[in-house]
């Protein structure tokens, strides 16, 4: 009989303890009874097993939380009774009375008594407990006990007359008790490894409170090693989600807060060999203690050497995570966490988009973003990021000299474009998406899909009266502005151009301070005639911003008038100016050259062209491309300034002839991979422009040769381009080779249809040739598309005088005369 009750009360406790491992307390309580009932011998022990049972079943359903502790109150009467039973003498010598005191004190801390609580963990002598091996139950309740604590530490306000030592003193009690809260939290998430066993709020509060403590203390290497410490903890399945957390917030503690000075990479752990054996193999996982958590050790651990690799890797991981995490379900049972899982897969995305772009690494925040699409249906704010990573990319520079193949960046921009048409209906008040979106358009060469999102973002901000009414006129004003550029009916690039210029004259109006607007309005009364109006704004623009390059560079264009002699000596200082801001941007160069062959000398010239080819022959300057000042602008409607070379075609028709610039670029391209000799060399486009830049300086210093030579070296780069005819058949006309040259000037044509200097320079062939007719309707065709250009009626007028047309000439002349105000030196391009 004896043997027979001491089995039946092993099998108890063996039930007993497995309940209490799995949660099960309803069970466990009624086992406890049981026991009570057969064995009265472990009264205490049964009851102290009730009264756990009880208080663990309650704060199951009801967590110990300010909002609950009435009801604790009420509700807990009966396990404090239970648990009071069991630290009698009887319990102390079952040995319950311990883990009694360490129940009562979580017991009284969820009914809100902290005093009462720390009473009970100070007779439980909490603080000398020794650090040996604890049944995995014992460790959650020992780990919950120093949690509480510290959290009792931290509710109970410290008298005003306490001494600035005993503060210290407390609070760095409070801190050791968040420690040992947290390693023993850790080591018990990994000894249970069930998808079942969560830490609880308790236990993940003091995880997370420990470095918010060093961090108030001003200890932020002490904050950063515990975050460290806990993340380098070997990963359980129940730590999973709380990984994720520590992950996101080490990583906002090192962007916030860390600089190069002050930040100390980890510490590899190092692995011990095992002892007394022959094998090699090294254990992947130490522990440094009974009551610390195994920790990740491996010979090829990756150590970050600095913040900025911390930073990203740890983002990284962050995502990863958070996209595994994500709940993919749709029903309405799993909405709370599926809304929980997409907030805090967006912070981590957001902290990602913060690196990337310190970093210009978009490709990761599009990788990050497309994988978050199978989680995001219908989030505005993660929609809203993939098409502002879609433009920037779209916009971004190519980080290798080589330029981009143009199906591929016209692949970006369609696809930017689609993105922000998707994220626009989710974002129906958000007008800086469609800003960017505008933006995206205008670079593609979309005018009027851009002037119809700047004129939604327009039409959103009157309505909601926004910080951004004034860059929304301004970005509708570039629209219409790239549409007047565009249009040959005179009476739609009439129309665009009045809807630009008021406009840009609202913008200024409303924001009195953006040299953006300012010089967009320059641009535009240059483009309309009116000069001194043009200068007024500029001026502004540099008042604004004394380095923006758009305004230097429209600045001297308008100094360099072709009657304006007095006025060179502003035009050469403005270029000189630029070129002091840029000084590894090759556009300066190329000003001040055009200015010195006009308005200094040609030797002058020939040594700042010179020059210009060197920057763009050297290594650094092709590092450094994209670096280019003039690209900070932002200047969309002369953003497209492919062709360079000539000022009066980039003045007139610019945005209308993208396709013909883009065909020109994909066969060269093509021409290039078919060659097996010579493949397209990096910066080709610039580098070519200087070689034409040269050869025009030789021409003017008469060495046709030279010239030629020049031209030569320009094909080699560019074979393909309407300017390195236009410049060929230039050579030939120094030579009198007038056939040769109208046959240049034909194939120039017939790759961009429109280029002024190309249809001017043909007419001047044909009259050469004595081919007259032809020669008329040639220039009649140049002023039609460009009638502010007085070279052309110049040339107009000989023709005619030679037909013996002498009021026609006389009227040609006249323009030509009226004109010449209003006719910039050649080749500033705007």
């Amino acid at each position: 009989m004896t043997s027979r009750s001491k089995n039946a009360v092993r099998g108890y406790e063996t039930e007993i303890e497995k309940s209490r491992e799995e949660g099960n307390w309803k069970k466990a309580i009624e086992l406890a009874q049981q026991l009570k009932a057969r064995s009265p011998q472990h009264e205490s022990l049964a009851h102290f097993l009730i009264g756990e049972g009880k208080l663990e079943a309650h704060l199951d359903e009801r967590p110990p939380t300010k909002e609950n502790i009435e009801r604790a109150q009420r509700e807990l009467s009966d396990a404090r009774g239970y648990l009071t039973l069991a630290t009698d003498d009887a319990g102390k010598k079952a040995g319950v009375a311990l883990d009694a005191h360490l129940l009562l004190g979580k017991l009284n801390y969820a009914c809100g008594s902290y005093d009462e609580a720390l009473k009970h963990y100070k007779l439980a002598e909490l603080d000398t407990l020794t650090e040996k091996e604890l049944p995995v139950r014992s460790l959650r309740i020992v780990a919950e006990s120093y949690a509480i604590k510290g959290l009792c530490l931290e509710q109970n306000a410290v008298p005003s007359s306490t001494s600035r030592y005993k503060q210290a003193e407390r609070e760095t009690e409070m801190i050791r008790s968040f420690e040992l809260a947290s390693d023993l939290t850790l080591l018990y998430l990994q000894r249970t490894n069930s998808a079942s066993v969560r830490a609880g709020p308790t236990l993940e509060t003091a995880l997370q409170r420990v470095p918010i403590l060093h961090m108030r203390a001003g200890r932020l290497h002490c904050a950063i090693d515990r975050y460290r410490e806990m993340l380098t903890a070997v990963e359980s399945v129940s730590t999973q989600a709380l990984r994720l957390t520590l992950t996101r917030q080490l990583a906002e503690v090192l962007l916030r807060g860390v600089t190069g000075q002050v930040y100390k990479p980890p510490e590899k752990i190092a692995t011990v060999p095992a002892q007394g054996t022959l094998t090699r193999r090294r254990e992947e996982h130490v522990s440094e203690g009974p009551w610390k958590p195994k920790k990740y050790a491996a010979i090829n651990q990756f150590v970050p050497r600095n913040e900025h690799e911390e930073a990203v890797l740890l983002v990284l991981v962050g995502e990863a995570m958070a996209a595994r995490d994500a709940v993919l379900s749709q029903s309405g049972e799993f909405e709370a966490a599926r809304a929980h899982a997409l907030r805090t897969a967006c912070a981590v995305l957001d902290l990602l988009a913060l690196l990337a772009a310190r970093w210009a690494q978009l490709s990761l925040v599009l990788e990050s973003l497309e994988r978050a699409m199978k989680f995001s249906f219908g989030c505005a704010h993660v929609w809203r990021q993939r098409a502002l990573a879609c433009s920037a990319a779209a916009a971004a520079p190519a980080r290798r000299p080589r330029p981009r193949p143009p199906r591929r960046r016209t692949q970006r921009c369609a696809r930017a474009h689609a993105v922000a048409k998707h994220a626009k209906t989710l974002c129906p008040t958000d007008a800086p998406l469609r800003l960017v979106a505008a933006n995206n358009c205008y670079r593609a060469g979309w005018i009027e899909d851009g002037i119809e999102l700047a004129e939604e973002a327009l039409a959103i901000e009157e309505e909601l009266g926004g910080a951004m009414l004034p860059r929304c006129c301004l970005y509708t004003g570039i629209g219409y502005q790239m549409k007047a550029q565009k249009s040959n009916s005179r009476i739609d690039k009439d129309a665009a151009n009045d809807s630009a210029l008021k406009y840009f004259l609202r913008a200024v109006q409303l924001d009195d301070n953006d040299h953006l607007a300012f010089y967009h309005l320059g641009l535009q009364y240059m483009y309309l005639g009116m000069l001194n109006e043009a200068m007024e704004a500029t001026r502004a623009s540099l008042m604004a911003r004394a380095e923006c390059g758009g305004s230097l560079r429209l600045v001297a264009a308008l100094w360099s008038c072709a009657c304006a002699g007095r006025r060179a000596p502003r035009a050469l200082a403005a270029a000189h100016v630029a070129r002091a801001h840029y000084p590894r941007a090759d556009w300066p160069r190329a000003l001040l050259a055009a200015l010195q062959l006009a308005w200094d000398s040609p030797e002058a010239a020939l040594i700042t062209g010179k020059e210009l080819l060197s920057l763009l022959n050297s290594t650094e300057a092709e590092a450094e491309a994209e670096q280019n000042g003039y690209m900070e602008l932002d200047a969309l409607s002369d953003s497209q300034h492919d062709d360079t070379h000539s000022t009066r075609d980039a003045a007139s028709v610019r945005a209308e002839f993208t396709g013909a610039h883009q065909l020109e670029r994909a066969l060269s391209e093509c021409a290039s991979s078919q060659s097996a000799v010579r493949t397209r060399a990096p910066l080709a486009t610039p580098r070519a422009h200087a070689w034409l830049l040269l050869a025009e300086i030789c021409l003017r210093l008469g060495r046709v040769s030279a010239a030629a030579g020049c031209v030569s070296e320009a094909t080699a780069l560019t074979p393909f381009s309407h300017l390195v005819l236009y410049t060929r058949g230039m050579v030939h006309a120094a030579s009198n080779e007038w056939e040769e040259a109208r046959q240049c000037f034909q194939n120039a044509l017939a790759i961009h249809p429109t280029h002024l200097d190309s249809m001017v320079q043909l007419g001047a062939a044909y009259y050469e040739l004595g081919w007259l007719g032809l020669a008329e309707k040639a220039l009649r065709e140049a002023a039609a598309l460009e009638p502010a250009r007085g070279d052309t009626w110049r040339r107009l007028s000989l023709v005619l005088w030679a037909r013996r047309e002498p009021a026609a000439a006389a009227d040609a002349a006249a323009a030509a005369l009226a004109l010449r105000d209003h006719a910039p030196v050649e080749r500033l391009a705007l």
